[in-house]
């Protein structure tokens, strides 16, 4: 217990000293944004911001859009589920939103460590705490406002009470594949398609031994949960079958090249932040992993071909769309661990040259976001050289690699917002908007650090 504990209480500490330190507690990004948009709208009782400035027909609108926020006939929200924005409320209406993601990602190392003594051994207990810990990358989307880690929870703990049914009497067993059921039918909510790996391998597993009425269970409590997708898209659109992200949007099919190409960058992610997994195919032709082990990695590489059929990016920083499986290929690697203990010196020694590798690895990434976001956050810098007084910052650039529209991060109430900020517009739009707000300072934001007061006639 003292263990678990430990590694559980500094990864928290981890994720806090990366949401303080690293980010200055700034959204990393849009997707960040987004969801802390949403949890602050369920805090306050409500599924969306109203204002005419949200309807796309407005001649004002082309001065306010934001990445990742969807505007509908004068309704805002997020673009993304509502699953991690309802459970991010409960920190919202705290006041304390950053605190949630760094416990849930506590949680997940805790039931990942209590896994693997009661399944592997509390010998490894140590070991795989030092890989959680190694891996900033992990602490680093805990530390963020995104919905990964929040859905690695729900995955894994799905995966608990499925390992669990297999060892308890009939009616517990029953039990606990309803509740295995509904935990990915939430995780649905959080994500559209990372529950398709363990929902396949626990359903076919159950059809395979003809388990017909604990499928069935798991189908009723994956069913019940997941149900709230149509229901919160019928609230938001009036159309359950019309999900947030493809509002005001066209999407387009993409080749197999680019699918492939895709791919490839994010296992090359993976490679860079988490060296060890390169061990599991160079002992590849020695090792004989066991069932459970096979089980792991078959669950994480369908995880990657899930997402081949989603190559519109490669993701990142890190492999971020393989982080809702990456709990189990830590498990592989653990168990390929074992057998190195038990192997030679030289299987120890590239062992040893792989942790070196992965701590260089996190300290190059921690490196590299620290100075993207130090770059991302010129505007934040810039604007408190003004001291205090409602202010309309009018965007003519982005920040470092931050597009304009990334930047117009304005709260759900417009008119008790100390700061604003628009998109640098058509004049007679822009002038119209500022007028909407009066007795404000306005300012022309370029980067690098410029802002210049904003002169009526379109001068600076």
């Amino acid at each position: 217990m003292p263990t678990r504990l430990l590694f559980s209480g500094v990864f928290f500490l981890q994720a806090l000293v990366l949401y303080f330190a690293l980010t200055q507690q700034f959204p990393i990004s849009g997707d960040d944004y987004s969801y802390l948009y949403q949890a602050k709208l369920f805090a306050a009782g409500k599924l969306y911001a109203e204002d005419p400035l949200y309807d796309r027909t407005s001649p004002l609108h082309g001065c306010v859009e934001t990445n990742c926020i969807k505007d509908f006939h004068g309704r805002r929200f997020s673009q993304y589920q509502p699953g991690w924005p309802v459970i991010m409320a409960i920190g919202a209406a705290l006041g304390v939103p950053w605190v949630v993601n760094p416990l849930l990602g506590a949680l997940l190392v805790f039931l990942m460590l209590l896994y693997v003594e009661r399944q592997m051994g509390e010998e490894l207990v140590a070991q795989t705490g030092l890989l959680l810990t190694l891996c900033f990358f992990f602490a680093y989307y805990a530390a963020s406002s995104r919905a990964h880690i929040a859905m690695a929870l729900f995955v894994f703990a799905a995966f608990l009470a499925y390992d669990a049914a297999d060892r308890r009497r009939a009616h517990a067993q029953m039990w606990l594949l309803f509740v295995a059921g509904a935990l990915l039918g939430y995780s649905s909510i959080i994500r559209y398609t990372d529950w398709i790996p363990l929902g396949a391998w626990i359903g076919f597993s159950l059809l395979r031994r003809k388990n017909f009425a604990g499928l069935t269970l798991f189908a009723v409590g994956f069913t019940l949960l997941a149900a709230g997708n149509l229901i919160y898209d019928a609230l938001l659109s009036g159309n359950p079958f019309q999900i947030p992200m493809t509002i005001n949007s066209t999407s387009g099919m993409n080749g197999l090249w680019i699918g492939l190409k895709v791919t490839g960058l994010r296992l090359a992610y993976l490679f860079g932040i988490f060296p060890p997994v390169l061990l599991l195919a160079l002992f590849g032709t020695r090792y004989r992993p066991s069932s459970k082990v096979k089980m792991y990695l078959a669950l994480f590489l369908m995880s990657v071909g899930i997402y081949f059929f989603y190559p519109k990016l490669p993701g990142g920083p890190g492999p971020r769309y393989l982080l809702t499986y990456f709990p189990f290929l830590i498990l592989a690697v653990v168990e390929l661990y074992r057998w190195i203990d038990k192997g030679t010196r030289i299987e120890s020694y590239l062992w040893r040259v792989s942790i070196v590798c992965l701590l260089v690895g996190n300290l190059i990434f921690a490196t590299v976001e620290g100075y993207t976001m130090y770059g991302r956050r010129d505007l934040e810098r810039t604007e408190k050289q003004l001291g205090t007084g409602k202010k309309i910052f009018l965007l003519t650039n982005g920040t470092y690699q931050t597009n304009r529209r990334d930047l117009t991060r304005n709260p759900p109430d417009l008119s008790t917002a100390e700061n604003l900020y628009f998109l640098w517009c058509a004049e007679p739009e822009r002038d119209a908007l500022l007028n909407r707000f009066p007795n404000r300072e306005i300012f022309v934001y370029e980067y690098p650090s410029h802002l210049y007061p904003y002169v009526r006639d379109g001068k600076m």
